[in-house]
């Protein structure tokens, strides 16, 4: 499914939306990741870290969606930082415990 955008070019709404969903997928592992890694030292550091990658990122990634192909990776990756962001305050709050 395609529409066209205003400069007359087709807008690919489906390829564009599994690359958004694959990025925001890819970003929250990895944030919660990095809560796992350096969680384990202390869990309040971890939210620290995550809030670190993710707002450092975010504020880069920001400058990009406005471009036609980037703006599909950007918003995925920002969703993805978001849903990170949260899943580690979960973790946080219910008392999980990193991996060892």
């Amino acid at each position: 499914m395609t529409v066209e955008s205003e400069n007359g070019e087709p807008t690919p709404w489906v390829l564009g939306i599994i690359v958004g969903a694959s990025c925001a997928l890819f970003a929250a592992f990895v944030l919660v990741g990095v809560y796992q890694l350096i969680g384990g030292i202390l869990p309040v550091l971890g939210i620290a870290a995550v809030l670190v990658v993710a707002g450092g990122l975010g504020w880069t990634l920001w400058e990009f969606r406005a471009r036609p192909v980037w703006r599909w990776v950007v918003w995925g990756l920002l969703l993805g930082f978001l849903a990170g962001v949260a899943s580690s305050i979960a973790l946080l709050a219910l008392g999980r415990p990193p991996a060892a």
